[in-house]
């Protein structure tokens, strides 16, 4: 597990270099003056839209990817028209050029922004790799897309049907009827999963942090007060859990509404202490930690018999005293 956890913090920490690698290389393939140093804003300098790689082809089919020839010149610019460096598009505009052509395709209208998940599905291709090894990538990432939803379902169903149905709501339930809730509980996930595959709050970097977050504001103090206070008891757990799930959920579901709901889109200003909806989870984390502990002072103590199983979590029974080595 410590292993694994370096290698993990390894990967995320090398992720946004691999982002800027790739940024590069996609710029590097459409203005051959970054690589060689010339100047970029000269004609040759972009490559034409006929001969643009076959990936790019290939993606264009997606609308991840797109080029709008603006200009009409039958090449490829993509810069950013949104600079504020007026000396740079001065330059640009000298040039001929009339805004950014490539981007991507939403609901049917090109965007001039390439998307972000293309940086990291047609990286392989960008790179030139062979397509033995892409396949590789490709089956890897598909593996570990189907276990985790897998492990994901099994710990829904069995969270739904087994610690809260039967452990909460209907402690006399048959196992037939526990049975049947965690398939419903499986199914209303899938669903769910499903809609927001398709209307997805953000590229995946994005999801991955509002999954995170969430799990951040929610489960990981309540897990680490439960290991490591044996005076933790079920009113503090609950409390810090919702109020950190709610909070961050709201702040992020608020700050997202355009894309999760249609409506219109909240100013970045209003952030809470300009932190974003990807990071928020870290303050549900801390509201998590403040009221689980405030609850657990106002409420009745923990029942001996869980102190006991938090013991025997933190030293298994049976096991020796540490020895030297």
């Amino acid at each position: 597990a410590g292993w694994a956890l370096v290698f993990i913090a390894i990967l995320y920490t090398a992720a946004p270099a691999v982002g800027a690698m790739a940024r590069y290389n996609l710029h590097a393939t459409v203005n051959t003056a970054v690589i060689t140093g010339g100047d970029m804003f000269a004609p040759e300098a972009s490559i034409q839209g006929e001969t643009r790689p076959d990936w790019m082809k290939r993606w264009e089919k997606t609308g991840l990817i797109a080029w709008d020839d603006k200009n009409g010149d039958g090449r490829i610019q993509y810069y950013n028209d949104a600079s504020k460096d007026e000396a740079f598009l001065a330059k640009a505009d000298a040039a001929g050029w009339k805004g950014n052509e490539l981007g991507s395709v939403a609901k049917g209208t090109f965007t001039g922004k390439v998307d972000n998940d293309i940086m990291v599905l047609a990286n392989p291709e960008i790179a030139g790799l062979p397509n033995w090894v892409i396949a590789l990538i490709a089956a890897g990432g598909i593996a570990a897309a189907l276990s985790t939803a897998a492990g994901l379902l099994l710990v829904i169903s069995s969270a739904i049907s087994h610690d809260l149905m039967k452990g909460v709501f209907a402690r006399n339930i048959s196992e037939k009827s526990e049975l049947m809730a965690g398939r419903i509980a499986a199914a209303v996930a899938v669903l769910i999963a499903g809609y927001l595959g398709y209307n997805p709050p953000g590229f995946v970097a994005q999801v991955v942090a509002f999954a995170f977050g969430l799990a951040c504001a929610s489960l990981f103090p309540t897990i680490v007060m439960g290991i490591f206070s044996k005076s933790m008891n079920r009113g503090g757990a609950i409390a810090g859990m919702l109020t950190g799930l709610i909070f961050t959920l709201v702040y992020i579901v608020y700050f997202k509404r355009d894309v999760l709901l249609g409506m219109d889109k909240v100013p970045d200003s209003e952030w809470f202490l300009g932190i974003s909806p990807e990071g928020i989870g870290v303050v549900g984390m801390i509201l998590n930690f403040a009221v689980s502990y405030l609850v657990m002072k106002l409420t009745p103590a923990c029942p001996d018999h869980i102190k006991h199983l938090v013991e025997g979590i933190r030293y298994p029974r049976g096991a020796g005293s540490a020895q030297a080595h």
